[in-house]
């Protein structure tokens, strides 16, 4: 499955499946739960506002919804980009 992560609101939930090499535990592959996109309104602030409120409290949903999930610990990572922001 391919997910367009470019977007300028990026909400994923997954958690990592793990893997014995060498007596050494290592990430092994990556399984998506879920994934929101989106892009931002740039033409009015108000409506960015509402955007912006509106995946934190999706996020805060999605921690809610998979906090007990039976395949162990689950990320929830909100990625927010910025026009012309770099932030280490």
């Amino acid at each position: 499955m391919n997910i367009d992560t470019d977007a300028d609101y990026v909400l994923e939930a997954y958690w990592w499946s793990h893997r014995t090499v060498d007596n050494v535990v290592e990430r092994h592959k990556k399984h998506v739960l879920a994934c929101v996109t989106a892009y931002r309104d740039y033409q009015d602030e108000e409506s960015e506002r509402i955007q912006i409120t509106e995946i934190l409290e999706l996020k805060d949903k999605l921690v809610e919804l998979y906090r007990h999930h039976p395949d162990g610990e689950v990320c929830v990572e909100l990625t927010i980009r910025q026009e012309f922001v770099n932030v280490c």
